[in-house]
């Protein structure tokens, strides 16, 4: 499970499930842009958790990252946040996760997967469509196969 928990953790950071929306309490300057007060601020979480000055290999998925590292979804370090941060975090955050590798654990361990039509898992298409929800643009159609006993 510790490696599970590292391929989740790995797969929110390079997928994160939407973008994080505040509005500005007062005047403020960033990055040398005046933002006025009552401003609605799209935080890129897609674009933070890519970082290359923040990750390693930043486009390439590597579960292996998460296991020596304190880092984690909790909103405590900026580079990896993909629930929010702070009091403004997601409250449903432990369920979410903890359904997640719960789900995926059973699902791994009970069945193999194969693609609809027995694809190359290099083939499949992985982009994402963009809005305050993230989502693949092509849903990824997966089925079950019953290992032999």
């Amino acid at each position: 499970m510790v490696y599970l928990k590292c391929v989740v953790k790995e797969s929110l950071r390079l997928h994160a499930p939407a973008m994080i929306a505040r509005e500005t309490c007062e005047a403020v300057k960033l990055e040398g842009y005046d933002i006025p007060p009552r401003t609605r601020v799209l935080i890129n979480t897609w674009a933070i958790q890519r970082d290359p000055k923040q990750w390693e290999k930043s486009e390439e998925f590597i579960p292996e990252r998460f296991a020596n590292i304190s880092v984690d979804f909790k909103g405590q370090h900026n580079q990896f946040m993909p629930f929010g941060g702070g009091r403004r975090a997601c409250p449903g955050l432990s369920f979410a996760v903890k359904e997640a590798e719960i789900v995926l654990a059973n699902l791994l361990y009970w069945f193999d997967w194969n693609t609809l039509h027995g694809d190359n898992p290099e083939d499949l298409d992985l982009s994402e469509s963009f809005t305050l929800i993230i989502r693949k643009k092509t849903p990824l159609v997966l089925v079950p196969v019953m290992p032999p006993p």
